[in-house]
């Protein structure tokens, strides 16, 4: 009786886990949506006012410093392609694992990356915000 509980359990929180990964790769897509179209509307609500961004050069940046960046021209992300991602939620945090190709350009000069990467979402009263990021670069 206790496996029959435990199997049904399992077969309820299925579709609960996936519903909730779903909304996290919403958020996730908006982060990547807001980089590359600058879209400041999308970043402020996406990105969290404590958020820690560890970009693979090893400058750390605050939301606020990020955005900044992003609204001067000092950094632009022209495209950004998503290879792969894994989600795994706990509770009101979640981690994103993945894996991108982006084109950007850094105080005027151009460049291209593969990155692998950690986020770290948690939902609030904002829903699903980006606390942190860090990026490594990958050898091609």
């Amino acid at each position: 009786m206790r496996n029959f509980l435990f199997l049904m359990g399992l077969l309820v929180a299925a579709p609960v886990f996936a519903a909730v990964a779903d909304d996290v790769k919403a958020a996730e897509n908006e982060w990547l949506t807001g980089i590359t179209k600058n879209d400041f509307r999308k970043l402020d609500q996406v990105l969290a006012d404590d958020l820690v961004y560890l970009h693979s050069t090893g400058v750390m940046d605050s939301k606020a410093s990020y955005v900044k960046s992003l609204q001067s021209g000092k950094q632009k992300y022209s495209s950004g392609k998503i290879n792969d991602l894994k989600i795994r939620v706990y509770g009101q945090t979640a981690v994103i694992n993945g894996d991108a190709n982006f084109e950007f350009v850094t105080d005027g000069k151009p460049g291209k990356a593969h990155l692998k990467y950690t986020h770290v979402f948690v939902k609030g009263g904002k829903g699903w915000q980006l606390v942190s990021h860090q990026s490594l670069k990958v050898a091609d």
